[in-house]
């Protein structure tokens, strides 16, 4: 994505004094270094925002560049912008990678606008293929077992063999799906086993989606 496709939605979406965030990857790092620079420069009509990391690294990074951190309990958040890995045209889109879904999930549940950025081929009429869980350590075998009846469940594992934590502390399962047909009802069944605590499958959260590849393209619930 081009340096002006970033700076043209900082400027659609992100207002003055709004509590913003961003989602953590190499392409939100320079979402965060465009809008320090917004600030900076002035040449985007904002003058301050608070912002609320999806990550440490992009709460680190955040801090270097001069954005005033904020808090999740004292902020509602106005703007959040998401990278995703399959969104369909019902707004339902899904992450697998994360630093914590349970954050994730809070950020998205907070935002008062949500702008979910994909690649073009990330675009498709029925998500399917994996989805990833954030699991409690304690009795994590037995969720596993439980997610399994769902789908070809699997614990995530780091290149030496170790298993994957998010920055909360829980593990990741990986639940292999050939298709998804009723979002709610899977979100609603899996969260209701004991030991699953957040889900990549995010149900109609997303207001605003923009593609990216050869050209830009940008979709709203409600233009």
């Amino acid at each position: 994505m081009k340096d002006d496709h970033i700076e043209a939605i900082i400027a659609r979406y992100v207002k003055d004094r709004d509590t913003v965030s961003i989602g953590s990857n190499e392409l939100g790092e320079r979402f965060v270094k465009k809008l320090a620079l917004a600030l900076e420069m002035k040449h985007i009509p904002i003058t301050e925002i608070d912002f609320i990391p999806t990550s440490f690294r992009i709460a680190s990074l955040a801090s270097q560049v001069g954005l005033k951190i904020a808090d999740i309990n004292d902020h509602e958040v106005d703007v959040a912008i998401e990278f995703v890995d399959q969104i369909d045209s019902h707004y339902n889109f899904v992450k697998r990678s994360s630093a914590s879904f349970v954050r994730d999930k809070m950020i998205a549940q907070s935002a008062g606008l949500l702008v979910a950025i994909a690649e073009d081929k990330a675009y498709v009429k029925k998500i399917r293929g994996n989805i990833p869980y954030e699991v409690a350590t304690f009795g994590w075998k037995r969720t596993l077992n439980q997610l399994d009846s769902f789908g070809k469940a699997k614990q995530r594992l780091r290149k030496d063999g170790m298993p994957e934590k998010t920055e909360t502390g829980n593990y990741i399962i990986d639940v292999e799906f050939d298709r998804l047909f009723n979002y709610e009802e899977l979100e609603l069944t899996t969260k209701n086993i004991p030991g699953v605590l957040e889900s990549g499958l995010f149900v109609g959260y997303a207001d605003k989606i923009m593609l990216h590849g050869k050209n830009i393209r940008l979709m709203s619930r409600t233009e």
